[in-house]
């Protein structure tokens, strides 16, 4: 078991998106599986049905550590973003409905270029996939994050 940093470490701002997320995690990971799995066969299988709590607490389980990790490394050192987390978080759901054989869906270029291994187009696009208090704290997590490396580079005189 990795040992994770406690999420009073974070910056306000950092704090107040990642309970976010982590808040609409659940919910949202239930409807992009539920979705998904109907468009492609019609209803949810009993069986499959069966499993999703556990699949869906896995992916939370996942994002929790992942992005935890990310926000508490400097904004300067930071390779990734939130989004690209919760992209990349999706493994579970994935491995659950190709065990249940729902047809993956058709996806863009842009989709299948920028996001290989989401074969099921999970991930969310946009903070609003994750509902408003995500979108709004995402965005503020985002100005913050912006203007923390600006101040750092004019303190550096790297820039006036």
């Amino acid at each position: 078991m990795t040992d994770k940093p406690p999420v009073s470490e974070l910056e306000p701002y950092s704090r107040e998106m990642y309970l976010a997320v982590i808040s609409a995690v659940p919910n949202w990971m239930t409807e992009r599986i539920t979705s998904i799995t109907c468009s492609g066969v019609g209803a949810v299988p009993a069986d499959m049905a069966s499993e999703m709590t556990a699949v869906v607490g896995r992916v939370e389980h996942e994002i929790e550590c992942a992005l935890l990790q990310l926000l508490v490394t400097d904004v300067d050192e930071q390779r990734q973003n939130p989004l690209h987390v919760l992209r990349s978080c999706v493994g579970p759901a994935t491995e659950l409905m190709q065990r249940h054989s729902v047809p993956m869906p058709t996806r863009d270029e842009f989709e299948t270029r920028s996001m290989p291994h989401d074969v099921y187009a999970i991930g969310p696009l946009t903070w609003k996939d994750l509902g408003e208090e995500v979108h709004e704290a995402g965005i503020t997590w985002g100005a913050w994050k912006a203007a923390a490396i600006l101040t750092r580079r004019r303190a550096e005189g790297k820039i006036s």
